[in-house]
């Protein structure tokens, strides 16, 4: 079975991709400013009573999509220049963030209410904030030792009590092997922890 995470990421894949967030996003903009419009004496006056329904649907029908597509966006673009690992994350942000708006919109749209929206739309940030917060961590850290260089492949290392050593260095983490174990150690606390590389005996 293909890995989701190994989906095409080329230029034409992305920009088919952002065309569809766009589409679905204008797509209910315009609807929910055509059901606003929507007058008792209009010709389409017998809709007047259903504004709010057909705006609860006009959201799920094109706002969940428009999320869904736009983390898929996310994903392919961060690829390109990220692990799959903070691809991934950030794509669950992005989610995160896109059903916080959508959630914020349906209970301005059934409370009547741009408070109660607002309050939930910064819920919906601070949880994405939290989220994305130990994924920026690493992120940084895998720069920082990227460039700094402090250790190497196949370096005999002890990073934080786990010996072992180096088999690979990505953004988000290190990886020691140790007889028939491979251990995963976060960026951040490579940068944090007592780092001892042991020199090769003779």
């Amino acid at each position: 079975m293909r890995d989701s995470t190994s989906r095409p990421t080329t230029f034409a894949y992305r920009s088919l991709l952002l065309l569809l967030t766009v589409v679905f996003a204008v797509g209910l903009v315009a609807l929910l400013l055509f059901t606003a419009e929507i007058a008792e004496d209009g010709p389409v006056g017998f809709l007047a009573s259903y504004k709010d329904h057909l705006s609860v649907g006009f959201v799920l029908l094109l706002g969940l999509p428009a999320v869904q597509t736009g983390a898929r966006w996310v994903f392919a673009v961060a690829q390109r220049h990220m692990s799959l690992e903070v691809a991934g994350a950030l794509r669950v942000i992005a989610r995160l963030v896109g059903y916080g708006l959508a959630f914020s919109l349906l209970v301005s749209i059934l409370t009547d209410n741009a408070a109660a929206a607002l309050t939930m739309g910064s819920f919906a940030g601070l949880i994405a904030g939290f989220a994305s917060q130990t994924v920026m961590g690493n992120t940084v850290a895998g720069l920082f030792l990227a460039i700094g260089r402090p250790i190497g492949l196949g370096d005999n290392v002890t990073i934080g009590g786990n010996s072992g050593t180096i088999a690979d260095i990505t953004l988000m983490h290190i990886v020691l092997e140790a007889d028939d174990r491979r251990i995963l150690i976060p960026s951040s606390q490579v940068v944090s922890a007592v780092l001892v590389e042991h020199k090769p005996s003779d």
